[in-house]
């Protein structure tokens, strides 16, 4: 499958709430890589603010459905931002539109977002194009509830255990089931994957899953955490389920591919 490399124009200057008390941040790069894949399929854009979490949503594409056109947009500069300000702040909205603006020009069939916190852009995009698009937990939280009502939340990005647990919370409800979320943030996991050390993120989620009791699931918050998931097969009988294969099959099922 061949793959080719191309840079998109920078954004404007983000103002408001930024680190350091600066009154802008630098644009950052955006890339953009496509793998192509059989040209009559349709053409999915996937959205990451982080490298192994784009990583990871284009190995599930490769094992789920190996024959669709992949492209990536990466911008991890709003990675940084969003752990900066601990959630999402008002200046996100517009960089998200433009964004998601850039995808559909582009021709995309379906966006899907790898990015776990940031699901109130997200929302606001799915509402303003007319273009099937999926946060990145939605799949794997229906499977979750289906396996029942208290949930064990692992995540290795502070803002994202406030941000799916929303999403479950309403999802659950909007089901009419009972539900109670326990919150698992395993610190230094990222910051070691980020680094270079996978084997210590997964030793570090791992410890943190053995800690887990009283649970009926086990849910993987980000698309980087699905890397641990023997890891944490290894040292809990709880269900885990993580997002990059499910989020690949509810996409497929949206397209009706």
């Amino acid at each position: 499958m061949a793959s080719r490399r191309r840079t998109a124009a920078g954004r404007t200057p983000r103002k408001g709430t930024t680190p350091a008390g600066r009154d802008n941040i630098a644009p950052v790069p955006l890339l953009l890589t496509e793998t192509v894949g059989m040209a009559q399929n349709p053409n999915i854009v996937l959205f990451s603010v982080h490298k192994d979490a784009m990583d990871a949503a284009v190995r599930a594409f490769e094992t789920h459905w190996p024959t669709a056109r992949v492209s990536n947009l990466l911008d991890d500069g709003l990675f940084a931002w969003v752990r900066q300000t601990g959630g999402v702040v008002p200046e996100m909205y517009d960089v998200f539109r433009t964004l998601t603006r850039y995808m559909v020009s582009r021709g995309a069939d379906g966006i899907l977002f790898t990015c776990s916190a940031f699901r109130e852009v997200i929302d606001a995009c799915i509402v303003e194009f007319d273009v099937p698009i999926l946060k990145p937990n939605d799949a794997m939280i229906e499977q979750a509830l289906a396996a029942g009502t208290r949930i064990a939340v692992m995540a290795t990005v502070g803002p994202t255990i406030p941000s799916i647990s929303a999403e479950i919370v309403a999802m659950a409800a909007a089901r009419g089931q009972p539900v109670e979320l326990v919150p698992y943030v395993v610190e230094g996991a990222f910051d070691a994957l980020a680094g270079g050390d996978a084997a210590k993120h997964d030793a570090l989620v791992a410890a943190r899953a053995r800690e887990i009791r009283d649970c009926d699931v086990i849910v993987l918050a980000q698309f980087t955490l699905s890397r641990a998931v023997p890891a944490v097969a290894a040292v809990s009988r709880i269900p885990v389920f993580n997002s990059p294969g499910a989020a690949v099959a509810k996409m497929r099922s949206m397209l009706g591919a």
